[in-house]
């Protein structure tokens, strides 16, 4: 009996120093967040569970287009056009965090037995495993934002999946904070004067248009927490305002162009924006006119009009690991050393994934790298469209660097670096390195690299391993590739 004691010991020693590693993925760990639910749009298309769990059930919210109508608050001229044009589209997210690696579970309405689907960023490779006719699996080993498409119009009503790091900044003793819940637009008259920092908890507010105390410098949106209307920073004294969390902050409640979603502007420098999601807007997303801004983390989708751009951060500004859904300019680049990076972007027909200038900027020392372009539905070659577009005369872009720059699907043209204007505009010195570029030449759209004048050409531009439709461009075959209008520019290297 002792022996046989002494063998099973042995035995359960081996299983639990040996077998268990092996069934235990170490090192890793994932958060769902709560669900706010009350009046919140949420999906009919698609349930989304992580690491094979039901209980750990991703919510997935829906944002529809707009339904136009003649007269609508806030209308302005031309906006039955993409209201007409994405009559019917939608676009659905959910957003969940992990370290290590996490096993994704999306279940679909419909049977995708016969379709493909596919997995933005492609670079990433994704592999997908169809599980039964209506259920894929895959591995994320990396936090970014992903796009899930069945078919070859799966876009149309597609899936967005924002995958955080875990958070490490939660605010831990509220004791020091004013904790909201289901707030309106009174909400900040009932605030001391003395508290300079707000929670807002899980569940939906209504707060309208709100403009910042000055006292106020941080803004912490639980996980679960949906805030309809928007943050305003104004003056100098509204300055280092951090707004962070896992909550959204939604325009859904504001007349068209009522207010951009969180501004800064006279003089409100140091603005951070960080880990939120910004949806259902129809301004501006994010636009910070002062200087050294920080944003990061930052999901903006379901802006269907002309004028949803995306991110404007001023001087010394950085941009990094955002996702940004534009119908207008995707990212702004007016002023000097701005870093961007890490960007996943989704553009529809209308503004450039990267705008130099619209009216007398000045950018200058700008750095733009790792950037992914799931897709860009431009219609026309107009000159505010474009991979990167300089609208109007009147300013100076120098020393720029573009560089690990890819698309997903293919665009229609890449550059419109044509300002318009009777005015002159610098262009000089850029550097466009490792890009890999897919055009659909049936659409017929040309690029544009036109300087103002021959007396202010564009000047210095490299290509270094610039590839498109799996062609690296040399200087024999510059102009066969990209079909591109030249004038007023002085010679184009390529390497």
């Amino acid at each position: 009996m002792k022996n046989m004691n002494t063998v099973l010991f042995k035995k359960l020693l081996f299983i639990v120093f040996i077998l268990v590693p092996f069934c235990v993925k170490s090192n890793n760990s994932s958060v769902v967040y709560d669900d706010p639910r009350k009046g919140v749009n949420v999906s009919e298309l698609y349930k989304v569970y992580i690491n094979g769990n039901s209980s750990e059930e991703v919510v997935v919210f829906k944002n529809e287009c707009n339904k136009y109508y003649k007269g609508m608050p806030g209308e302005r001229k031309n906006d039955d056009k993409p209201l007409t044009k994405f009559k019917g589209r939608s676009i659905h997210w959910g957003h969940f965090a992990f370290d290590g690696k996490v096993e994704v579970c999306v279940k679909f309405s419909k049977d995708i037995s016969n379709e493909k689907v596919n997995i933005y960023p492609s670079r990433f490779n994704v592999g997908v495993n169809k599980v039964d006719n209506h259920t894929i699996s895959f591995v994320l080993e990396k936090q970014g934002q992903y796009s899930v498409e069945v078919g070859e119009d799966g876009y149309k009503e597609g899936l967005l999946l924002f995958a955080d790091p875990i958070e490490h900044d939660i605010p831990k003793d509220l004791k020091e904070w004013t904790v909201i819940e289901e707030a309106d637009a009174s909400f900040i008259s009932k605030c001391s004067t003395n508290d300079s920092s707000w929670y807002f908890k899980k569940g939906v507010h209504n707060i309208g248009v709100c403009k910042v105390p000055q006292h106020v410098k941080n803004i912490y949106l639980e996980p679960g927490a949906w805030v309809y209307g928007a943050f305003i920073m104004d003056g100098k004294s509204c300055s280092d305002v951090k707004i962070y969390g896992r909550g959204v902050l939604s325009g859904a409640k504001l007349h068209l162009r009522e207010s951009h979603m969180v501004e800064a502007k006279n003089g409100a420098d140091g603005i951070t924006v960080d880990g939120i999601v910004i949806s259902d807007y129809s301004f501006f997303a994010i636009r910070l006119l002062g200087s050294n801004n920080n944003v990061s983390w930052t999901k903006i989708v379901g802006g269907w009009i002309y004028n949803c751009d995306g991110i404007a951060a001023y001087a010394n500004s950085k941009i990094k690991n955002c996702f940004i859904w534009a119908n207008d300019d995707n990212i702004k680049i007016y002023r000097d050393n701005i870093i961007v990076e890490d960007i996943v972007c989704w553009q529809l027909d209308n503004g450039a994934i990267f705008q130099l200038n619209w009216s007398n900027s000045q950018a200058r020392n700008c750095i733009v790298r790792n950037v992914d372009i799931i897709r860009a539905e431009w219609d026309s070659d107009r000159a505010n469209n474009g991979i990167i577009s300089c609208r109007n005369a009147g300013g100076v872009d120098e020393n720029f660097i573009f560089e690990n720059v890819y698309t997903d699907t293919p665009v229609s043209h890449i550059f419109r670096l044509s300002p318009l204007g009777d005015k002159e505009q610098v262009i000089n010195n850029f550097i466009f390195r490792n890009w890999d570029i897919k055009i659909d030449n049936l659409k017929g759209k040309r690029n544009y690299i036109e300087g103002t004048s021959e007396k202010n050409e564009i000047t210095g531009l490299f290509f270094d391993r610039f590839k498109v439709n799996g062609i690296k461009l040399d200087e024999n075959n510059f102009d066969e590739i990209l079909k591109v209008s030249m004038k007023n520019c002085a010679r184009v290297y390529c390497k």
